[in-house]
């Protein structure tokens, strides 16, 4: 499972205001948030679907979810809008004459 991809997809849909910056930026800090938040959604709904779990295991990976949205909220406010839009060096750049 690409753990990654799944927290950024759920961030996407339940951060709207930082959906562009979640799609575009590739951040060390930002792709480890996000494969936390993939892994604790899993492991959150797999509980929940197990009569056995119990409730104060679920509210931990419910908390667990939280904190870590919260942190991304925090990283994405602190990024300057023009590092969403920055090209890397490796990438090719055209530049058409005027």
């Amino acid at each position: 499972m690409d753990f990654e991809k799944i927290g950024r997809t759920r961030l996407m849909v339940r951060l709207p205001r930082h959906r562009q910056q979640l799609a575009k930026l590739r951040l060390l800090s930002l792709s480890t948030l996000l494969e936390a938040c993939g892994i604790a959604v899993i492991t959150r709904d797999e509980l929940q679907g197990h009569t056995i779990s119990g409730e104060s295991l679920i509210a931990q990976y419910e908390s667990n979810c939280q904190a870590i949205e919260d942190k991304v909220v925090r990283l994405l406010t602190n990024i300057s809008a023009r590092f969403v839009n920055w090209v890397p060096a490796s990438s090719p750049v055209t530049f058409s004459a005027i």
